[in-house]
Parts: structure tokens; C-alpha cells; sequence
């Protein structure tokens, strides 16, 4: 498998508008499902146990295994391409000597992005009632009700990703429009989120998961839309 295969249709000589880093980002999906499926039979994920009372720390194994870390690295891959926008939009920044405590700071943390604490919060809540709530149940149950819950899972876990990714590949001019790229995939998975909780709450008959979850969901989308704005008006 040829990495170029999968970019050889990006444009890396200009400047880069969202639907550029969409595309790209789209490219980079295939390229890390190809590895994967490469490399690894297929078997269920293991489920990894939230600990602690610090969100954004409880989160962080999620973020390890399927995050900032296994994204993977393709530019310096490419020979013979020169991005104009950026040398390279995938490498973390590295705190300044005069570190900026904000969010658009160069080298600050994902702590300082209030509306990634609601992601990982969200996604903990998630994960935490959906296995109550099936803990409750007997087997068949469970088995008639588990690709949906899954799939929940796995949407509101990538919500907080996307918006790691996003902080992760920064907001400079250069690459403000790719942290909006990712802010837009974190709003798509919220809005799965919002149609698989009114479904499952209405065949599972669950008045808890409704109200515990779907408002939840709900004010989580309309905050990443604010979010969305927010970084579009840095440069506006």
C-alpha cells in the first residue's frame, strides 16, 4: 500500500480553505482505516474505564489510543511536495518563552479550551449511563440494543477528539481554517449523537437516558457552534 495513493489528488501548493482541509482530512481517514485493517484482524475495541474527577484527564487514555497520538504522519512522507500554508499543519506547537495562557496561546493546553472540558464531560456521562443503564438488563437485551449504544459511544467520544485535533493543529492564519474543519466533523458527530438518543429513548422506552443525555447533546451542539464562530471570527 502506497501512502501517496491516498493524497495524490491534494493540492499541497496553496493556500488552504476548509472544504482543502476536509478533503485532506478525508484522505488521512482512509489512509489510518488501510493501516488498520492492514495490520489488524478485526476485533472488538476494549473499553477503556474513565477515571478520576478531572474530565479532561479521565479522558485522556481515549485521546491516547485514538487521538492527537494515532493520527498519522504524512507530510514528511510526501516527497517532492511543498505546503504553502504551513511546513507542517500536524505537529503539535511547542510552548513559547512568553507562553500565552489562552486557548490560541502557542503551546497552550487543551485545559484552556472550556468547550473541550464539555466535549470529554459529555462523552464520560455517555459511556458512564450507557453502561448502567445495559448493566440493568439481561443478555438478549443487551444483545438487541448493542450496536446502537456502541455507536453512540463511539460518536460521543469523537466529538471531544475532533475538537483535540482542532486545538492540536492551531490557530494562526495558516491554520485556523483546519481547527474549523475539525470543529465542523465534532458538530456532525453531535448531531448522530442527538438522533441516536431520541431514537434509542423512545424504542427503549428510557425517560432517563432522555433527560440525562439528549439535552445534553443538544446545548453540547449548540456551544460547538458557538465554538465554530469564535474561530471564524479570529480572522474574519
Amino acid at each position: 500500500m502506497k501512502r501517496r495513493e491516498f493524497f495524490n489528488k491534494i493540492d499541497f501548493n496553496k493556500f488552504w480553505e476548509e472544504e482543502d482541509w476536509e478533503k485532506f482530512f478525508r484522505a488521512q481517514d482512509a489512509y489510518r482505516l488501510a493501516c488498520r485493517n492492514q495490520e489488524f484482524s478485526k476485533k472488538p475495541v476494549s473499553k477503556i474505564r474513565f477515571i478520576g474527577a478531572d474530565e479532561v484527564a479521565a479522558f485522556e487514555p481515549i485521546i491516547r489510543a485514538y487521538g492527537i497520538s494515532s493520527l498519522p504522519s504524512v507530510f514528511h512522507q510526501l516527497q517532492n511536495f511543498h505546503f504553502q500554508g504551513d511546513e507542517n499543519p500536524e505537529e503539535d506547537y511547542h510552548p513559547a518563552a512568553d507562553e500565552d495562557p489562552h486557548y490560541w496561546g502557542e503551546g497552550a493546553p487543551l485545559t484552556t479550551v472550556l468547550i473541550y472540558r464539555d466535549c470529554c464531560r459529555f462523552a464520560i456521562c455517555t459511556s458512564q449511563e450507557i453502561d448502567k443503564y445495559l448493566k440493568r438488563r439481561d443478555r438478549a437485551y443487551r444483545k438487541k440494543f448493542s450496536a446502537e449504544f456502541e455507536s453512540l459511544r463511539f460518536h460521543a467520544n469523537w466529538i471531544a477528539i475532533n475538537v483535540a485535533q482542532g486545538h492540536q493543529i492551531g490557530y494562526s492564519e495558516d491554520r485556523i481554517r483546519g481547527n474549523i474543519a475539525k470543529c465542523r466533523r465534532a458538530i456532525k458527530h453531535a448531531d448522530i449523537c442527538i438522533g441516536l438518543l431520541s431514537r434509542i429513548s423512545q424504542r427503549t422506552k428510557s425517560y432517563r437516558l432522555r433527560q440525562e443525555l439528549f439535552s445534553f447533546a443538544v446545548q453540547l451542539r449548540n456551544g460547538l457552534f458557538d465554538w465554530q464562530d469564535e474561530l471564524r471570527a479570529r480572522f474574519s
